[in-house]
C-alpha cells in the first residue's frame, strides 16, 4: 500500500523531538517517495537500552514508512577514547556486537544498509578531508573545545587534541553522505547546530533535514546529576531481571507528578511504542490496561495509580523486552562469540589504561623525589606495581 507524503512526514516527525530544516522535509517528501535516511551511531562496548531498543523502534518506523535507511557506524571516532584504543578491528568487533543487539531486539537489519565510517573515509577521502579542513578554518579552537565535556584521564582543563578536531570531522562526516534526513540523539544537538551554522555560513543548498530524538532520562533522583560510572542511572541491554528490578525500584518516581518523572518517560518512549499499551497488575486484583500515555498520566496525577504500580508495570515490560534479547544470544553461537570478544577487548584496554596511569604516577613521583634513598625506595615500589 502506497504511503502518502503527509503520512510519511508524520512518522518521521514523531521520531524527532526536534527537527532542523523542517520546511525542507515537507518539500522533500512531496517530491521523493523513498528518502535516504541516515542514522548516526558510535559503537558502544556497553550498550544501554536507549542505544538498543529506542534505536530499533525508530529505525523500524523509518523502514515501515518506506525510507531507505542507512546506519553510519562511526567507528573511526571511537579511537579518541583511551579505554577503547586505536585498533579499528577491535572497534569493528564492538560495532558488530551492537548490530547483533539490534537483530536480537527485532530491528529490520536485513532492510538497512550498514555503513562504516572508516570505509567511507577511505573511499571518499578527496571529498571528506577538504571539507573537514574548511570547517576547522571557519571556527575557533575555543568553540571546538566547548563541544567536549571529556575529562578522564586528563582531568579538567586538560583537553586532548583529538577532542578539538573531532567536531570538524563529525560535521564533515555528516555533510559528505548523500543523506536527505539524518537521525541523531538530542545529546548531539550542539554538534548539529555547528553543522547548521556551517551550512548557513557557506550558503549550502540541499541541506539535509536533521531529526533529534529524545534521550532517556537518568533514572536517579537528581535530573542534573549524570555520573556515567553509576550503573543505576540507566538500563543496559545485558542486564538480568534482578538488575532491572533493582534499578527501577531505586528510580525516581514522585507520586502524582508526571513532569520530569523518569519512570513515566521510560514508559512513554519504550513501553507504549513497543507494546501499544501498559498493563498494571495490582495485588488486590483490580488490574488495569492503559492504552495511551495521556490516559496513564491522568490516572497517575489523580492518585488512582501510585508509583509502586508504575514501577512494577515498568519492570515487567522492560524484562519482557530484554528476555527476547537474552533468548537470541542464548541460542546464537555467533552472537555469544561477539559478547566474549567484547569482554576481552574491554579487559585488555582497561589493563592498558591502568598500566599507563601507574607509569605516569610513578614517573611524576620519581622526578620529584628529593634524595637518592627515596629514589631507591620508589624504584622498588614501582617494580612491585608493574
Amino acid at each position: 500500500m502506497e504511503i502518502r507524503s503527509d503520512e510519511r512526514f508524520a512518522v518521521l516527525r514523531s521520531i524527532g523531538e526536534e527537527c532542523i530544516y523542517e520546511d525542507g522535509l515537507c518539500l522533500l517528501l512531496k517530491k521523493k517517495r523513498d528518502p535516504i535516511c541516515y542514522v548516526w551511531f558510535e559503537p558502544s562496548p556497553v550498550m544501554d537500552i536507549e542505544q538498543g531498543i529506542l534505536k530499533t523502534i525508530y529505525v523500524n518506523k523509518m523502514v515501515t514508512a518506506g525510507c531507505v535507511v542507512k546506519i553510519l557506524m562511526a567507528d573511526w571516532f571511537l579511537q579518541r577514547h583511551p579505554k577503547i584504543g586505536s585498533n579499528l578491528n577491535k572497534i569493528r568487533t564492538i560495532g558488530s556486537y551492537n548490530i547483533a543487539m539490534w537483530k536480537a531486539a527485532g530491528m529490520y537489519v536485513d532492510k538497512v544498509d550498514i555503513k562504516w565510517l572508516s570505509d567511507e573515509l577511505n573511499h571518499h577521502a578527496l571529498d571528506y578531508w577538504p571539507l573537514a579542513m574548511d570547517v576547522s578554518r571557519k571556527y575557533t579552537v575555543k568553540r571546538m573545545a566547548s563541544y567536549s565535556s571529556y575529562m578522564p584521564p586528563y582531568g579538567p582543563g586538560r583537553l586532548p587534541a583529538a577532542e578539538i578536531i573531532h567536531p570538524c570531522m563529525q560535521v564533515a562526516a555528516i555533510l559528505c553522505q548523500k543523506a536527505d534526513v539524518w537521525l541523531f540523539s538530542k545529546d548531539q544537538r550542539e554538534i548539529i547546530m555547528l553543522a547548521k551554522d556551517y551550512c548557513d555560513d557557506i550558503y549550502k543548498g540541499n541541506k539535509p533535514t536533521i531529526l533529534l530524538h529524545r534521550v532517556l532520562p537518568n533514572l536517579l533522583e537528581d535530573p542534573d546529576f549524570e555520573d556515567k560510572r553509576d550503573p543505576g542511572r540507566t538500563i543496559f541491554m545485558l542486564d538480568e531481571e534482578d538488575d532491572v528490578n533493582e534499578k527501577i525500584n531505586s528510580a525516581f518516581c514522585p507520586p502524582r507528578i508526571a513532569l520530569y518523572n523518569p519512570c513515566l518517560e521510560y514508559i512513554k518512549s519504550l513501553v507504549f511504542p513497543w507494546f501499544g499499551k501498559l498493563e498494571v497488575v495490582r495485588k488486590e486484583g483490580n488490574n488495569k490496561i492503559f492504552s495511551s500515555m495521556e490516559e496513564l498520566i491522568v490516572g497517575y496525577k489523580s492518585g488512582d495509580l501510585d508509583s509502586v504500580d508504575v514501577k512494577l508495570a515498568l519492570q515487567k515490560a522492560i524484562n519482557d523486552i530484554l528476555e527476547l534479547v537474552g533468548e537470541f544470544f542464548r541460542s546464537n553461537v555467533e552472537a555469544q562469540a561477539l559478547i566474549t570478544a567484547r569482554k576481552v577487548h574491554l579487559f585488555l584496554n582497561l589493563q592498558l589504561l591502568f598500566t599507563t596511569i601507574i607509569y605516569y604516577v610513578g614517573t611524576y613521583i620519581y622526578a620529584t623525589a628529593a634524595t637518592a634513598a627515596e629514589i631507591d625506595l620508589l624504584n622498588f615500589k614501582f617494580r612491585i606495581m608493574r
